[in-house]
């Protein structure tokens, strides 16, 4: 039942993930087309980093939430 629970959370983190994905390269690709300047810079990859630390980091706790409350219902 702990796999059921733990497959549950991950393909909602997927998914969740896959979306959010898209919305931060679409924002990078408007950031580089609004200040050309900025295209390769320290900043944007830095920036870029981040947004893409914090989506993981935030998909994994939200799969693991999932997982909990599926698991703790099936009790």
């Amino acid at each position: 039942m702990y796999l059921l629970a733990a497959s549950a959370g991950l393909a909602a983190g997927l998914i969740a993930w896959l979306i959010a994905s898209h919305w931060i390269a679409a924002s990078i690709a408007w950031v580089e087309d609004r200040r050309p300047e900025l295209v390769g810079s320290r900043q944007l990859r830095a920036a870029e980093a981040v947004a893409c630390g914090a989506l993981f980091l935030a998909c994994l706790a939200l799969a693991f939430w999932l997982a909990r409350l599926i698991w703790i219902q099936i009790k």
